[in-house]
């Protein structure tokens, strides 16, 4: 076995409180339903035929996408066991990883992919078996972020310290936080075409700042290698940022990047 195949496709972290991250998920969902939706239309999701959600989670994306088009029949994709068991009350799922999809060629008329390429070793693998697994002429979709985006003022020093441990675990892991600006070089060495790009900008003055931290901030404090911060470290991170959110001079903003590209 060569390297590469023994290295995991996902940098796999612990969360220290799994129930609230699918809480969190949840809102995170909800208040980026109308912009996703309408990047999707933009970036050519189709209304009818089979579409593959890579990283489905719980399923709340799914269900809306489902809601939205009742014409698209949705498999999620989902490498945890738990959550897929959620997501199966709404669409249908498989196990499996994005890097070795259980699924034959050209299957699927359209894939989104999102929130998912940060957290894998070889984004450009899973690529890659997304459009194996498209039909010519068949969409990608991928929304994901990068760390290098974030804005908030006043700076949080603690907050600080924490992102730059949080980055380095990824990186350890293989994973890469500033993937956002990969995306377009990626999509075309899979060998997509007529690419598209919409930005979704999330700011705190839209969505409220207690809903910036939760939704933004508040998991950068989760899946930090002790070696890098301690426990008393990652609690200073959390009060700084509940105090920075009381603070009338307070605001955030990041830009999600959502892009889009076919099969040959």
């Amino acid at each position: 076995m060569t390297r590469e195949s023994a290295e995991p496709a996902y940098a796999v972290h612990q969360f220290r409180d799994p129930a609230a991250e699918i809480a969190r998920l949840a809102q995170q969902a909800a208040i980026l339903a109308t912009a996703e939706e309408e990047t999707l239309r933009a970036l050519g999701l189709p209304e009818r035929g089979r579409v593959l959600d890579v990283g489905c989670g719980p399923g709340f994306v799914a269900a809306r996408i489902s809601r939205a088009r009742p014409g698209l029949r949705i498999v999620g994709l989902d490498r945890d066991v738990a959550v897929l068991r959620k997501a199966h009350d709404v669409v249908e799922v498989a196990g499996g990883m994005a890097d070795r999809l259980p699924f034959a060629d050209a299957c699927f008329d359209a894939a989104v992919v999102r929130l998912v390429l940060r957290h894998l070793s070889r984004p450009e693998a899973a690529l890659k078996e997304i459009y194996r697994v498209l039909r010519p002429g068949g969409r990608a979709i991928v929304i994901d972020t990068d760390d290098g985006a974030l804005v908030m003022h006043p700076t949080e020093p603690a907050f600080l310290r924490a992102l730059a441990a949080r980055e380095t675990t990824f990186r350890r892991a293989g994973a890469d936080p500033f993937i956002g600006r990969r995306v377009p070089e990626l999509f075309a060495a899979a060998g997509f075409v007529d690419p598209a790009f919409r930005p979704l900008v999330l700011d705190s003055t839209s969505i409220g700042l207690a809903a910036f931290v939760r939704v933004v901030l508040s998991p950068i404090a989760d899946a930090i290698d002790a070696d890098l911060l301690d426990g008393a470290g990652v609690e200073r991170a959390v009060a700084g940022l509940d105090a920075w959110a009381c603070s009338p001079s307070a605001f955030g903003m990041t830009t999600v990047v959502a892009y889009g590209g076919t099969r040959r």
